[in-house]
């Protein structure tokens, strides 16, 4: 299955961030465009990647295994530039 990098992007500053709204403001884009992006890469992979809490995020087990490996290629890309 491929998955939309944007997406992965945006989920990815979601997860370090700990909230869409914080991912919004680092992103420059709308708390609620990083809501619909989140929830449809959650449509995507057919599990949930956050547990959604009025304080927070915090990263489900699957979330946590996706994190990691964007994490892993975004660093990855970071050296080839």
């Amino acid at each position: 299955m491929a998955l939309d990098w944007d997406k992965l992007r945006v989920f990815h500053a979601a997860a370090e961030a700990g909230s869409f709204t914080h991912a919004a403001e680092t992103l420059h884009l709308s708390q609620s465009a990083i809501s619909r992006q989140v929830s449809a890469l959650e449509h995507d992979v057919g599990v949930a990647l956050f547990h959604r809490h009025a304080r927070g995020l915090v990263l489900t087990e699957q979330g946590e295994m996706l994190f990691r490996t964007a994490h892993d290629v975004l660093m990855k890309l970071e050296t080839i530039k």
